[in-house]
């Protein structure tokens, strides 16, 4: 007893107060997460905030015991190492407000480029402020120095604490995948953000011939088959419209909760066309946009890999014109040479615009004004007109987090509601649909609106972003968050559309083809959204893990999971089919 004493209590028998202080921020972040992963449950809760106060007393408790053994026992050093440290945990907590995932290697790449602008917001700074109170106030109210020996002591306990807890971690004794998500929040941020950065990725697998295990499960699946229906045509030019982060959630067909007349272009054109709810696998545009193209889930091995699977290709084969219009700069994360290699001859956005005096003047924010940009594209429409063209356009007045701050001089019809007389997403959705609205008329009086024109309207990803317009959205549904898919044409096509909970992103690219009656890929993951019946299963590969989702189950794995049938549903979402 005597030496359990000495050995375990003693050592933060002076700092057993300031480690659980600085502990509770962390506690706060895992009820957080669990919230925004869907998984807040009393049993979730109170499993995983017991270990994670354990986790993070003992992780604090290490980095003290090194400070000590370096020699500092400043209490400023303190508080300003524990805020860096909190700057972690809030990236943490910003990637679940917007994604629901955790900070890691991924989102990493996007910060070049990105507007820091809201840094200066007030608010933003009070935060900053309340933070490093917090931390001035642990380290003046309970830090102690402690003796060399002392700290020694404490980080043996600690670092062997933390091998034990990650050995035998009793989260992994919960039910599927409860099991799987409360583990997934107990690390630091830190910590979390350097073995994400760290951990080595599974490699592409590029086959001409499919391995038998990878084609048993490609059957099992039902991935890799995708059909046409014969429900299209030749049409000549095809108009793919990707909304930054448009979800169901701002449409008042899905959410009552907004007003009838700020979603009505949108809302007029589901109800006359073909349109469907998409479940989303991908949380940021480089990656929406590529499964868009691909019909294949692993965004990342898709784009670093050249586009060895994509419908865009395709279109070029059949003497197509492909090209891609966006509002922000093209070069932002080398998505100018990117889609190129999926297969745009052109790649156009405010780098080019810059060099137009008519358009230069509507340049501001992230880039080129939304209306703006369908002006463009209905002149570089007219322009080649004599040829098949597909076009993509990326619009950008809907970035988060408030939307375009400033329309430029350009008049809208006003939404007479809460939320739509100030930079907002809901407003900034409400001007999108009469910009399409407006586009639609265009080409209609450019003479471009035929029965060869086809028009589909998506978005690149969903938005989780309901800051400062929570009550807009509430009770929430997992509808919420779907993409809407609309096929506009001339004439509307009658044949129904599949409507059941597993069409997604995946399906874009098999139902273009279908509807330009193109023979697709063998590498599609998706199926045309005409082909009713087909059973359908969504892959959703996130930062570390991957979800599959079929009928009859829904299974979590990390990306580098040991277990066999883990590794072999790995190596079917790794593999391009490139016959």
């Amino acid at each position: 007893m005597d030496v359990i004493k000495k050995y375990l209590f003693s050592p933060f028998k002076n700092d057993w107060k300031l480690l659980l202080c600085l502990s509770i921020p962390a506690l706060l972040l895992g009820a957080f997460g669990l919230n925004q992963l869907g998984r807040l449950t009393t049993a979730n809760l109170l499993a995983l905030e017991s270990i994670k106060l354990v986790c993070e007393f003992l992780f604090l408790g290490a980095l003290l015991s090194l400070l000590h053994l370096l020699g500092v026992k400043n209490k400023w050093v303190l508080a300003s190492v524990a805020f860096l440290y909190y700057l972690t945990m809030t990236a943490d907590l910003i990637l679940l407000w917007y994604f629901k995932e955790r900070f890691g290697a991924k989102y990493l790449n996007t910060m070049e480029g990105g507007d820091y602008d809201f840094l200066k917001d007030w608010r933003v700074i009070s935060y900053f402020a309340v933070l490093a109170s917090f931390c001035i106030f642990a380290a003046k109210r309970y830090f102690h120095p402690a003796t060399r020996k002392t700290a020694f002591i404490r980080l043996t306990v600690c670092l062997s604490g933390l091998v034990l807890l990650y050995a035998a971690n009793p989260l992994k004794l919960l039910p599927q995948p409860d099991n799987f998500y409360t583990a997934y929040l107990v690390p630091p941020s830190v910590v979390y953000t350097v073995n994400a950065v760290l951990a080595n990725r599974p490699d592409a697998r590029l086959e001409k011939d499919l391995p038998a295990p990878v084609a048993q499960l490609a059957k099992q699946y039902n991935v890799f088959s995708a059909k046409n229906t014969r429900v299209g045509k030749k049409y000549t030019r095809v108009i793919l419209i990707a909304s930054e982060s448009l979800s169901n959630k701002y449409l008042h067909r899905v959410n009552a909760n907004i007003p009838p007349q700020a979603s009505a272009p949108l809302d007029r054109l589901m109800a006359a066309y073909p349109s469907a709810s998409l479940q989303h696998v991908t949380l940021s545009t480089l990656y929406g946009l590529t499964v868009i193209f691909t019909s294949h889930p692993y965004a990342q091995l898709a784009y670093e890999n050249g586009y060895p699977v994509s419908f865009v290709k395709e279109l070029k084969k059949q003497g197509f014109h492909t090209a891609f219009l966006r509002g922000a700069n093209e070069t932002y994360m080398d998505e100018n040479i990117l889609f190129k290699q999926a297969g745009f001859d052109e790649v156009i956005g405010a780098t080019y615009f810059e060099t137009r005096p008519e358009y230069k003047e509507y340049i501001d924010w992230w880039g080129l004004t939304d209306r703006q940009l369908f002006k463009y594209a209905g002149e570089y429409l007219q322009n080649h007109q004599k040829e098949p063209l597909f076009m993509t356009l990326l619009t950008v007045d809907s970035h988060v987090p408030l939307g375009r701050l400033d329309y430029l001089g350009q008049e809208y019809e006003e939404i007479d509601a809460e939320f739509y007389n100030i930079p907002t997403l809901p407003r900034a959705f409400a001007r999108f649909g009469q910009d399409v609205e407006h586009f639609l008329a265009d080409l209609n009086k450019r003479g471009l609106f035929d029965e060869n024109t086809l028009v589909l309207v998506t978005a690149d990803h969903p938005s989780y972003s309901n800051t400062p317009t929570n009550k807009l959205f509430k009770p929430y549904q997992a509808e919420f968050d779907n993409l809407p898919f609309i096929i506009i044409t001339k004439t509307p096509i009658k044949a129904p559309l599949a409507n059941n909970k597993l069409i997604s992103q995946l399906d874009i690219a098999p139902t273009v083809l279908d509807l330009l009656q193109v023979e697709p890929p063998s590498g599609f993951f998706g199926h045309s959204l005409f082909d009713t019946k087909v059973k359908r299963s969504i892959f959703d590969i996130k930062e570390d893990y991957a979800v599959v989702t079929t009928e009859k189950e829904k299974l979590v794995f990390p990306l580098n999971s040991p277990d066999k049938k883990d590794k072999e549903l790995i190596n079917l979402m790794t593999t391009f089919w490139v016959k």
